[in-house]
């Protein structure tokens, strides 16, 4: 080689040294060529194609729209501006219905009487003379009564005890029936209802037979009075005998708070002011009353008929 043909050959090398550095190593040019190549800088990846090469979708449970808030479980969403409802165990139950009255002695009655029965007036006597009687109300109103030493019977209520009831005993009470589907304790042939007593009278025995049998009564609406013979006893369950069959009874069930009296006759002397009585009237022509029988409390009692 001359001198000439080095110096050109020298010249060449140093110019592909410069373009190497500057734009690269050409392609082709890692595979062979006498001149030394630097470390060429990685080539960006082309930016995918968004139409041909999509991503893939997130898994259902966790896609949601942009610029959404997932939506919540079905089990806690609520529709807008409303309250959840509150579960069934917590919804108020309804109000109960209130319980009946009790009978309240010397109130108006329930129930009106027949043509032929009495007035019933239940109060406390104000005033006595002479033939008359006066007789304060429950609701306040005072009535007159005549009171006729030979026309007007006197019977006297003390105070007595459940455990003098024994088998054959007559007895008055003021009952009223239960319930149709509610049947006596006491066995028998066929089927009686159950009454609730209001009070029992134990009556002497020179009474019997006074008022014997069974009718309504004016203490409440559906209440009854039934006087008869104590024919069994279950418990506090008494079954009142008034006639032949099993149809003429009244089982009666006496609470243990209800009053339970002894009734004899009485003296007239019993009759006189501040006693609590009950008494059987008959409306005159006049418009006036006459006072057929009285009851008076000794001791205390309130006629509780």
């Amino acid at each position: 080689m001359t001198p000439r043909q080095g110096w050109v050959a020298l010249r060449d090398t140093a110019v592909a040294m410069l373009v190497v550095a500057a734009l690269g190593v050409p392609a082709g040019a890692q595979q062979g060529g006498s001149a030394p190549a630097a470390d060429p800088a990685p080539a960006p990846k082309p930016a995918p194609d968004a139409a041909s090469e999509p991503k893939p979708a997130p898994p259902p449970a966790q896609q949601a729209a942009p610029d959404e808030k997932p939506a919540p479980p079905p089990a806690q969403q609520a529709a807008p501006d409303e309250k959840p409802a509150p579960p069934p165990a917590q919804q108020a139950a309804p109000a109960p219905k209130p319980a009946p009255d009790k009978p309240v002695v010397g109130a108006a009655p329930t129930r009106a009487k027949k043509k032929d029965e009495p007035d019933r007036i239940r109060g406390r006597l104000t005033r006595v003379e002479g033939g008359a009687i006066w007789v304060q109300t429950g609701d306040g109103k005072t009535i007159q009564l005549k009171f006729s030493e030979t026309h007007t019977t006197v019977f006297s209520l003390t105070k007595a005890s459940y455990t003098d009831v024994q088998f054959g005993t007559y007895v008055g009470a003021v009952s009223e029936k239960l319930g149709d589907e509610i049947y006596s304790p006491i066995r028998r042939d066929s089927l009686s209802w159950l009454h609730k007593g209001y009070e029992l009278r134990i009556i002497d025995e020179d009474l019997r037979g006074i008022a014997l049998g069974h009718q309504e009564w004016d203490l409440t609406a559906t209440s009854v009075m039934t006087h008869g013979w104590v024919d069994d006893q279950e418990d506090r369950v008494l079954s009142i005998k008034y006639g032949p069959t099993d149809y003429d009874e009244t089982d009666v069930e006496v609470p243990r708070d209800a009053p339970v009296t002894k009734m004899t006759r009485a003296d007239k002397n019993l009759v006189k002011t501040g006693a609590r009585v009950f008494v059987g009237a008959k409306r005159e022509a006049d418009g006036g009353y006459a006072a057929l029988f009285i009851f008076v409390g000794k001791d205390g009692v309130v006629p509780p008929l």
